[in-house]
């Protein structure tokens, strides 16, 4: 006859006395519990609990009544780099950018002062050989064009000193009317003494159009030489008065060539 299995059930015998001791202990566990959780104080506090809340661990050894100043820790500034000082500049000069008026004139500049002021001459020994007339009357001829030529022609020479080599427009238009008006008069004084004074040319018509084409030419290189030699001398001001009279001898010589070319010389003189 087949049994089914067994079942054995293990019981445990129950004291009251070793209850209540099991109920007593864990009374006092929970008691304690809440005391444990507490932070130490500072003087039981070790070094690596300290650590654990934050605090250094030179800082949990010293006595927390003790007040400990630390001295603030200098701190080294960058020297500021100087900003250099604003360079001083002069004031721009007034004055023209030429030599002082007392400076001394260069041999160089006196070759070439004597050498342009004998092309003149040379134009009146050359106009007394284009018609074969006598060198005084070509060389008076000359002189009555500069002198008559020399009132317009004053407006060439206008600009000043202090101007600097820079030009104003009033000066620019006195120029102009300089250039316009130069010619005709310094030829109407030339072929007027040759014409009045003398025995006068062969063809008056041709000779005043010789004079005034001359005339012409003459202020152009009066001009031109003018500025080179005060670009030589170095001031407006130093031998002014030699550059004027240099550029009319250039105006009266071109007009006394011109009139002597083209009126054909002289008429015959009566005996």
């Amino acid at each position: 006859m087949h049994r089914g299995p067994r079942t054995y059930t293990m019981r445990l015998p129950a004291s009251p006395p070793s209850c209540l001791l099991s109920l007593a202990l864990l009374v006092a566990v929970l008691a304690t519990s809440p005391a444990s959780g507490r932070p130490l104080p500072a003087e039981q506090e070790g070094p690596l609990a300290a650590r654990a809340r934050g605090v250094p661990a030179t800082l949990s050894l010293l006595p927390a009544e003790q007040d400990i100043e630390f001295p603030p820790i200098p701190v080294e500034q960058e020297p500021q780099a100087e900003a250099p000082a604003p360079a001083r500049t002069e004031p721009p000069s007034r004055s023209s950018p030429h030599l002082a008026t007392d400076a001394p004139v260069s041999t160089g500049a006196w070759v070439m002062y004597g050498t342009f002021s004998l092309v003149p001459l040379g134009g009146m020994y050359g106009a007394s050989r284009l018609g074969g007339e006598r060198l005084w009357v070509t060389a008076s001829e000359a002189v009555a064009g500069s002198l008559l030529g020399s009132v317009p022609a004053g407006l060439l020479f206008l600009q000043s000193a202090e101007a600097g080599g820079r030009y104003t427009e009033l000066e620019v238009a006195a120029f102009g009317a300089g250039l316009v008006l130069t010619p005709p008069i310094a030829a109407l004084g030339t072929w007027g003494l040759g014409e009045l004074a003398f025995a006068g040319s062969q063809d008056r018509g041709r000779a005043f159009l010789g004079a005034l084409g001359g005339a012409a030419v003459g202020t152009l290189l009066g001009v031109v030489v003018h500025g080179l030699l005060e670009e030589v001398v170095g001031n407006r001001g130093t031998l002014q008065w030699f550059r004027k009279s240099i550029a009319l001898g250039f105006i009266g010589a071109g007009a006394t060539v011109g009139y002597q070319w083209a009126g054909g010389g002289p008429r015959e003189r009566p005996r």
